[in-house]
């Protein structure tokens, strides 16, 4: 997360009119998301509180930087994308709070901790449905592997940022934040794909993107 006042005001300018822009064309109408609100509410507390845990496991780095599990690809496959916006943006507005960083960087940071991940995690989905309708299709390139290339993306999308911003070198970044971003990526893809392969089994209709007649009833 980048929580520094050290860069040029048109980061921060920028970053709010894109996160804005996405946010406003995602949410949509917001008739209906309170409705999906109200009819899946506890699955998205339950997600929003989890997310707050998981972020807040980190491993320091550089100086003000650390590594973190992110979840978007769990709740884009299990919310779709429109609900999976709010328990991430939730997680990041507790984690900028609780980080002390400067609220004028939110806008950079949203988009590249909550919109990146989640709009690669829709891409990931779009691209898995196209494939054959078999389950372990559905798990393991949906949940295992779509997991571990969102949090790759997202890593590199943010080593780049902080490069470009200047507030960071560009060889510590590479060797000491970027490199690290793949061991991230593999207990991403680990996490992700147990906790859909529970959720597919037990409680399928609860998985939004997973179509339990095609991958089960026609498999």
């Amino acid at each position: 997360m980048i929580h520094s006042d050290a860069m040029d005001p048109a980061w921060w300018v920028t970053g709010f009119l894109i996160a804005s822009w996405c946010y406003l064309g995602c949410l949509g109408s917001v008739k209906g998301l309170l409705s999906d609100i109200r009819i899946r509410w506890p699955a998205l507390l339950i997600a929003t509180l989890s997310l707050m845990v998981l972020w807040h496991i980190r491993a320091t780095v550089l100086p003000g930087l650390s590594l973190h599990l992110l979840g978007a690809t769990l709740c884009t496959l299990v919310f779709g994308y429109r609900l999976a916006l709010l328990p991430l943006t939730a997680t990041l507005l507790l984690a900028q709070f609780t980080a002390a960083g400067d609220w004028r960087t939110l806008g950079l940071n949203a988009c590249i901790l909550v919109l990146w991940p989640v709009a690669i995690s829709r891409l990931v989905a779009y691209l898995v449905d196209r494939l054959p309708s078999n389950l372990f299709v559905f798990i393991f390139v949906g949940g295992f592997f779509g997991g571990a290339a969102v949090v790759v993306s997202t890593g590199w999308l943010l080593t780049l940022t902080l490069w470009l911003t200047q507030l960071y070198p560009w060889g510590p970044l590479l060797e000491d934040y970027a490199a690290y971003w793949l061991l991230v990526a593999f207990s991403e893809a680990w996490l992700t794909g147990m906790l859909l392969t529970v959720m597919v089994v037990y409680r399928p209709a609860l998985v939004r993107m997973f179509d339990s007649t095609r991958y089960i009833d026609n498999a």
